[in-house]
């Protein structure tokens, strides 16, 4: 979907949530977070498209293809918690968004681990 269309629905819908927290408050993280979803949806194609580019990349260089997963595994976390955190401080739960963000960074050091290994190895078959 086109940026400027996409940025247009967000603008219209936070509008209409304005207007919604005015008649029905409660509602407001619900269609929020319905929102959100739509907007995520539509740009999960992109998402996708850039991830094959990744893969096609290392293909053509000869890179791992675990280090590729590894590192499109750690931009959808990031991602993926930045979404979790936003809906919660929506929804008033700022200290659980917060939580999300750090579960979502200790995912990403698990995941990032092995990579960080096997620079220090290649470091190390250098200097020697």
């Amino acid at each position: 979907m086109d940026l400027i269309k996409l940025v247009s629905i967000a603008v219209v819908c936070v509008f209409g949530l304005m207007c919604l927290k005015q008649v029905k408050p409660e509602m407001v993280p619900i269609a929020s977070i319905a929102v959100g979803i739509f907007l995520v949806l539509s740009v999960i194609e992109n998402l996708f498209s850039v991830m094959y580019v990744f893969y096609d990349l290392a293909s053509a260089t000869g890179i791992a293809e675990q280090s590729v997963t590894s590192i499109v595994k750690v931009i959808g976390i990031g991602y993926l918690c930045e979404y979790a955190n936003g809906v919660c401080q929506d929804a008033d739960c700022k200290s659980i968004g917060e939580k999300v963000l750090l579960a979502g960074k200790v995912s990403i050091m698990l995941i990032a681990l092995p990579i960080v290994l096997d620079i220090f190895q290649l470091i190390c078959q250098l200097v020697d």
